[in-house]
């Protein structure tokens, strides 16, 4: 850390060897010695995070691991994750691109940890994908008809699947209890039937638009 210290000395507040925190730990701080338009700039941004309700801690130590952030710098962190418990951080870097070469550009950018933000979140249940209609052409030459009518279905707000693994009835009706699909239309050249999975009535439909209605009238 010596070493670093004449090209980075604020990385000293970031390192992990005990000794150099306990130095650290009386150290001045950057936030003490803002000249007057980054003092205002912070402000500003403390001022948008109160006004839209967002929690925050300032902390005055912290510090990214690149060179080229300037102003303000921060942190997302979690209790779930112990010690380590960075999920992501970034903050602005105004001067980058004229660095590269390019135009002064402004910008801020930041960066996180898939695995943390798995790590981090709420222990949630699974919620199975909704399903009200799973439309079976039980012929080849119906399979144009089923996926017009799962389109059709969509387009009226339905959540509607089309088999198209080639399954018996007897599998088809049983994918369709797996999935918790609340009916299932059978299209074949004897006419279209809307099957209801929970009393097991099965009616044959006139055409798209009343299998639709007759749908509808489950879903009620």
């Amino acid at each position: 850390m010596k070493g670093r210290i004449d090209i980075n000395p604020l990385r000293a507040f970031d390192s992990a060897d005990p000794s150099t925190q306990e130095v650290m730990a009386t150290a001045p701080v950057l936030l003490d010695s803002l000249d007057p338009q980054d003092a205002e700039h912070f402000q500003v941004v403390r001022d948008l995070l109160d006004a839209a309700g967002v929690a925050y801690e300032v902390d005055p130590r912290l510090v990214r691991g690149l060179d080229y952030y300037g102003r303000t710098v921060f942190e997302f962190s979690s209790d779930r994750l112990g010690a380590q418990s960075g999920v992501g951080g970034g903050g602005r870097y105004d001067g980058l691109m004229e660095l590269l070469g390019g135009q002064a550009t402004p910008g801020i950018g930041w960066a996180a940890g898939v695995e943390r933000i798995l790590l981090a979140r709420e222990p949630q249940d699974e919620a199975q994908p909704k399903c009200d209609l799973l439309v079976v052409a039980l012929e080849s030459d119906r399979l144009t008809d089923a996926f017009v009518l799962a389109k059709l279905a969509r387009g009226q707000g339905i959540e509607a699947r089309l088999e198209v693994t080639g399954r018996s009835v007897k599998a088809a009706l049983k994918h369709a209890n797996k999935i918790g699909a609340l009916a299932v239309a059978l299209l074949d050249s004897a006419g279209d039937q809307l099957k209801n999975m929970d009393t097991g009535e099965q009616v044959v439909q006139e055409s798209a638009t009343t299998l639709l209605e007759s749908l509808r009238g489950m879903m009620v």
